[in-house]
C-alpha cells in the first residue's frame, strides 16, 4: 500500500486526499484481501485500481483547473486570463513546429506508433479483464468447483447432482444457481442433417442465473426440468435468424433432434451469450436426459451460480468450503479430502489468458518509455539547437516561467498529435489483433472495441506521455546560462542537456534489455513447446465426431455394426492408409476417468486418488493416430465380448503403479475388490499429450471397442495426401451408412496442435514484435546520441586530425564512449530482466526464466546493433576535414 499512497500523493488534489483518502485506501485493501482470499491474482486488481486512481486524478485536477481558470480571470477587461494565455502558447507552438516539419514528422510517428500499441492492447485487456461481462450485476457471477487438491486432482473438478442440490439449498450463498453440459444434436428434416452446438441447463440458468429475457416465447419452467417432460428448447438468437428467418412462427414448431421430437418455446434476446459456451445454437432443459446418473463420487457436470445479496464472493467460498467440511462429515465414503472453491466467473473464465494480456500490456509499455526517451532526446538536441534564441528572449525579459510553459505546450502539442496518430493506428492495430489471435484462446474477443473507455486511456497516456517527454528538456531549455550562450560558438558540448541525453540513451537500452530477454524466453520457450513430443503423429490425419441417436442404436451390436462398418467402408477410399476410432481425440478438451485396483494391493484409502482416463478404441486407432505400443500387443478382433477383459495402459500408469512391469498384470476398476471384473493388461502404449501441451501425461487406460461400447467416437483417418479433401468422401461414406446422420468437427488432426499452441505463439509473437521495435528504438537513440555528439564536437575531431590523429583512434574514441552508455544500460538491464522475466514462467515450457543462453544471446544481440549505431558516426567523425575546421577558427 505504500506504492498505492505514494500514487495517491502524485495524482491527486491535496484537499481531495485529506477528504477521501482514507476511504480510498481502505476499499483498495479490502479488493486485495478479497482477491487473495479466493487465490485469484493481484496483478489485475491493482491495475484496475492504479486506472481508477488516474481518472479519478484527472476528473479532480480538471476541476480544481477549472475553478482556478474563471477566479483569474482579469477583471479590468483585458481578457488576458489563463485560457487566452493558452491558447496564445498553443498558437505560438504550432507555428515553431510547422517551421520544423520534419523533426515534427519524426516525434509524431514515434509517438504515434507508441501510443497506438498501447491502445490496440489496452482494447484487448479492457474487454477481456476490466469490462464486466455483459449481464446483470455481473460481478455477483460464480463459477463453483469440486476441489480435489487433498486427493491429488484439480481445484476445478466437475460437480455432481447430489452436492448440487446440496450447495444451491445452502442459506446465504447462492441466490440461484444453474448445472450445464454441452449437448450436440443433430438436426434432421430440415435439408441436410447438421450437428448443432447446443448446452444442456438446468431451469434456472437463463432466467435466474444470467437474469436473460427472452425476444419470443418463455425459458424453462422448473416443469420442463423433469425426465418425464416433454422435450423443449430455446434457440439463440443468432439461431432463429439464420435458421429460421427470423420467423416468430417458430414458437411452437418441432424439431427433430437426434431423432427426438423438441418444441421451440423460446427465443433468446438478441446478444445474450452464455460466457462457457459463446456460441451455443440452442439450450435444453438438463432434466428430461432422464434420472440422474451422476451421483456423490462422480464428476458430470459444472456448476455457475449468482450470489445471494450482500455475499462477496470471499464470503462465498468460505461458507461453501464449510458447507464441503459438513458433507465430508455426512458421507466420508465419498467426500472425504473434497471440498468447493467459489471463484468470480470473469476472472474464472479469464484465468488462462489474464497473465499473457498483462504481460503484453506491461511491454507495450516499455515500447512507449523508449519511444519517450527518444523524442526526449529529440527535444534535448533541438533546445541545444535553440540556446541562442532562448537566451536573447531571457535577456529581453521573458521570464523562466513562461518559456518552460510555452516548451512544454510544444511537447503536449506533439503529444496530442501523436494520439490523434496513435487511434488511427489502434482501430488499424485492433482488426490485426483480433486476426492474429487463434479462435477460442482468449475469450470476449468479440467485444472488442475503441470504446469511450479506451479512447479515456488514449487521452491519458497521451497526456502522461507529453509530461513524460517533454518536462525535462523544457525544464533545462528554460534555464539557459545566458552569459555563456551569448557569448559561445554553438560549437561546443557538454553541460546538463548532455548528461540527460546520456542517461536517457542508457535508460532506452536498459528497458529494451528486459523485452528481448522477456521476448527471446518466449520465443525458446514456444521451439520448445513446438517441437515436444505429443506422443501421437497429428500429419495427415482428418478427425471427426459421431454421435449415434439412443432412439434408434439402443444395442451394443448396433452400435458396434455402425462403426466398424464406417471404418472399413473408409479404409476403402483410395488414398486411405488406415483408420480407427476412440471415445476422445488428444487435445479435443474432452475425456473421462474411473477409479481402479491394482491386483495383489490395497485398495486407497477414502479421499485418496486413484484414478485412470478411460478411452475405448477400435483396432487401427493406434496405426491411424500414430501412437506408438512400447510393449506388449495391440488388440485383435479376438478381443470381443465373449473373449478375457483385456485392457492397454500407458507408461505413465505402468510405471507409477506397476513400476514399468505391467504387461500380464490384472486392474479392475471400482473401489471394491469384491466381487471385481479384472482385466488383464497386454500391452503399454506411449504417453500421450491429452490435456494440453504443456500438462504432464496422466494415467490412463485403454478399451478394447468390441468389449466396451460407445455410441459417441471420434474418428481418426491417416491419409497419404492432404487429408481435408477426403472430407466429400467421408460424407459421403456417412450418408450411405445412414442418411440421418452427421459428423462434426472434420477438420485435420493438425489443427488440434496448432489450435493448442495458439495462445502460445500469440503472445509470443506479439511480444517479439515489441521486442524488435524497442531494439530498433534503442539503437536509433543510440546513433542519435552519438551522432549529435559527434557533431558538436567536430572541431574537437578536426584539431584531433590536424594535430596527427588518426581516423582509427577518433573511431575509436567514438565506439568507446558510445559502449559505456549500452554497457551501462545492458547492466541495468540484466538485473531488471532478473527480477520482471519471473513474471513469465507460467508461460514458459522447458526453460526456466534466468535461462543464461538466453540472457547471453540477447546481450550479444543488443550489444551488437549498438555498436552498428555507434560506428556509423564515427566513420563520419574520423573523415572530419582538419583544413575546413582550422579555416573556420
Amino acid at each position: 500500500m505504500r506504492l498505492y499512497r505514494t500514487l495517491m500523493w502524485l495524482l491527486l488534489p491535496p484537499d481531495f486526499r485529506r477528504e477521501f483518502g482514507d476511504e480510498i485506501q481502505r476499499a483498495v485493501t479490502a479488493r486485495l484481501d478479497g482477491a487473495r482470499a479466493r487465490g485469484a491474482g493481484l496483478a489485475p486488481v491493482w491495475a484496475s485500481e492504479v486506472w481508477d486512481l488516474v481518472r479519478t486524478g484527472a476528473r479532480e485536477w480538471s476541476a480544481l483547473a477549472a475553478e482556478v481558470a474563471g477566479a483569474r480571470i482579469d477583471d479590468t477587461g483585458r481578457g488576458d486570463g489563463i485560457m487566452q494565455t493558452l491558447a496564445r502558447d498553443i498558437r505560438y507552438a504550432f507555428r515553431t513546429l510547422m517551421r520544423a516539419p520534419v523533426f515534427t514528422a519524426v516525434v509524431v510517428t514515434t509517438l504515434g506508433l507508441g501510443i497506438g500499441a498501447n491502445t490496440a492492447i489496452f482494447s484487448v485487456v479492457d474487454a477481456v479483464l476490466l469490462e464486466g461481462l455483459p449481464y446483470d450485476e455481473p460481478d455477483r457471477l460464480v463459477n463453483v468447483w469440486q476441489d480435489a487438491t487433498l486427493r491429488g486432482g484439480p481445484d476445478t473438478e466437475w460437480f455432481n447432482f447430489e452436492d448440487y442440490d446440496d450447495l444451491r439449498a445452502e442459506p446465504n450463498l447462492l441466490e440461484a444457481a444453474g448445472a450445464w453440459n454441452a449437448w450436440q444434436p443433430t438436426l434432421t428434416g430440415i435439408d441436410e442433417p447438421v450437428v448443432l452446438s447446443g448446452v444442456s441447463v438446468t431451469h434456472a440458468m437463463l432466467s435466474g442465473v444470467f437474469r436473460a429475457r427472452p425476444q419470443l416465447g418463455r425459458f424453462f419452467l422448473p416443469a420442463d426440468d423433469t425426465p418425464d417432460a416433454p422435450g423443449v428448447v430455446v434457440l439463440s438468437h443468432r439461431t432463429w435468424q439464420e435458421r429460421f428467418g427470423g420467423d416468430p412462427g417458430v414458437l411452437g414448431r418441432s424439431l427433430t433432434l437426434s431423432e427426438v421430437p423438441h418444441t421451440v418455446i423460446g427465443v433468446a434476446e438478441p446478444g445474450f451469450q452464455v460466457p462457457f459456451a459463446p456460441n451455443a445454437e440452442l439450450f435444453r432443459a438438463m432434466g428430461v436426459q432422464g434420472p440422474v446418473q451422476c451421483t456423490r463420487g462422480c464428476y458430470g457436470t459444472r456448476v455457475v451460480g449468482r450470489l445471494a445479496p450482500g455475499v462477496s464472493v470471499e464470503q462465498a467460498h468460505i461458507r461453501a468450503r464449510a458447507l464441503a467440511a459438513r458433507l465430508e462429515e455426512a458421507y466420508p465414503g465419498t467426500n472425504t479430502n473434497l471440498s468447493f472453491n467459489v471463484v468470480g466467473l470473469q476472472a474464472d473464465l479469464t484465468r488462462g489468458s489474464a497473465r499473457g494480456l498483462w504481460v503484453l500490456l506491461g511491454a507495450v509499455g516499455f515500447v512507449l518509455l523508449i519511444a519517450c526517451t527518444n523524442v526526449a532526446n529529440l527535444l534535448l538536441a533541438r533546445a541545444a539547437a535553440r540556446d541562442g534564441e532562448i537566451s536573447v528572449r531571457v535577456a529581453l525579459g521573458a521570464g523562466r516561467g513562461t518559456l518552460f510553459r510555452q516548451l512544454l505546450t510544444e511537447s503536449l502539442l506533439l503529444a496530442a498529435a501523436g494520439g490523434l496518430v496513435g487511434v488511427v493506428l489502434a482501430w488499424w492495430g485492433t482488426g490485426a489483433l483480433l486476426a492474429l489471435a487463434p479462435d477460442g484462446s482468449v475469450p470476449r474477443l468479440d467485444s472488442v472495441s475503441l470504446d469511450l473507455g479506451v479512447l479515456g486511456f488514449t487521452a491519458a497516456i497521451t497526456l502522461l506521455t507529453g509530461v513524460l517527454f517533454g518536462l525535462l528538456p523544457s525544464w533545462g531549455a528554460a534555464r539557459p546560462d545566458i552569459h555563456r550562450t551569448l557569448r559561445a560558438t554553438g560549437r561546443s558540448g557538454g553541460g546538463l542537456g548532455a548528461t540527460m541525453r546520456r542517461w536517457l540513451v542508457v535508460l532506452q537500452v536498459a528497458m529494451a534489455m528486459v523485452l528481448l530477454v522477456g521476448s527471446g524466453l518466449l520465443i525458446r520457450s514456444f521451439d520448445r513447446l513446438s517441437s515436444a513430443d505429443l506422443g501421437f503423429e497429428p500429419d495427415g490425419v482428418l478427425a471427426l465426431q459421431m454421435a449415434l441417436p439412443g432412439q434408434r442404436y439402443t444395442e451394443s451390436a448396433q452400435i458396434q455394426d455402425f462403426y466398424f462398418s464406417l471404418l472399413d467402408r473408409l479404409r476403402a477410399v483410395p488414398g486411405v492408409e488406415a483408420a480407427g476410432a476412440v471415445s476422445s481425440l488428444p487435445l479435443a478438451g474432452q475425456d473421462g476417468d474411473a477409479s481402479f485396483l491394482v491386483e495383489g494391493e490395497p485398495p486407497p484409502p477414502p479421499g485418496i486418488s486413484q484414478a485412470a482416463w478411460t478411452r475405448p478404441v477400435t483396432e487401427g486407432y493406434f496405426e491411424a493416430a500414430g501412437l506408438d505400443l512400447v510393449e506388449g500387443r495391440d488388440f485383435t478382433l479376438g478381443d470381443d465380448g465373449e473373449a478375457p477383459r483385456v485392457v492397454l495402459v500407458n507408461e505413465t500408469l505402468a510405471e507409477r503403479y506397476y513400476g514399468g512391469d505391467a504387461v500380464g498384470r490384472r486392474l479392475a476398476f471400482g473401489s471394491s475388490p469384491d466381487g471385481a471384473n479384472w482385466r488383464t493388461i497386454v500391452g503399454v502404449v506411449g504417453d500421450v499429450r491429452h490435456f494440453g501441451l504443456k500438462t504432464p501425461p496422466r494415467p490412463a487406460v485403454y478399451f478394447p471397442y468390441r468389449q466396451v461400447t460407445f455410441a459417441q467416437m471420434a474418428v481418426a483417418v491417416r491419409t497419404s495426401g492432404d487429408p481435408t479433401a477426403l472430407t466429400p468422401e467421408v460424407r459421403r461414406v456417412i450418408a450411405d451408412l445412414d442418411p440421418s446422420l452427421a459428423a462434426s468437427g472434420i477438420r485435420p488432426l493438425r489443427e488440434l496442435v496448432d489450435q493448442a499452441l495458439g495462445p502460445d505463439r500469440f503472445v509470443t509473437l506479439l511480444l517479439g514484435l515489441f521486442a524488435l521495435t524497442a531494439l530498433i528504438l534503442a539503437a536509433v537513440g543510440v546513433y542519435g546520441v552519438i551522432s549529435y555528439g559527434v557533431t558538436r564536437r567536430y572541431r574537437e575531431m578536426g584539431i584531433r586530425l590536424a594535430l596527427g590523429a588518426d581516423g582509427a583512434t577518433l573511431r575509436r574514441l567514438v565506439v568507446r564512449g558510445g559502449l559505456g552508455l549500452v554497457g551501462s544500460g545492458v547492466v541495468l538491464g540484466l538485473v531488471g530482466a532478473l527480477g520482471l522475466t519471473r513474471l513469465l514462467q507460467s508461460l514458459l515450457f522447458g526453460i526456466e526464466a534466468t535461462d543464461p543462453v538466453t540472457f547471453a544471446t540477447t546481450t550479444l544481440t543488443l550489444t551488437a546493433v549498438a555498436m552498428a549505431a555507434c560506428w556509423i558516426p564515427a566513420l563520419r567523425a574520423s573523415r572530419a576535414d582538419p583544413v575546413r575546421v582550422l579555416r573556420e577558427e
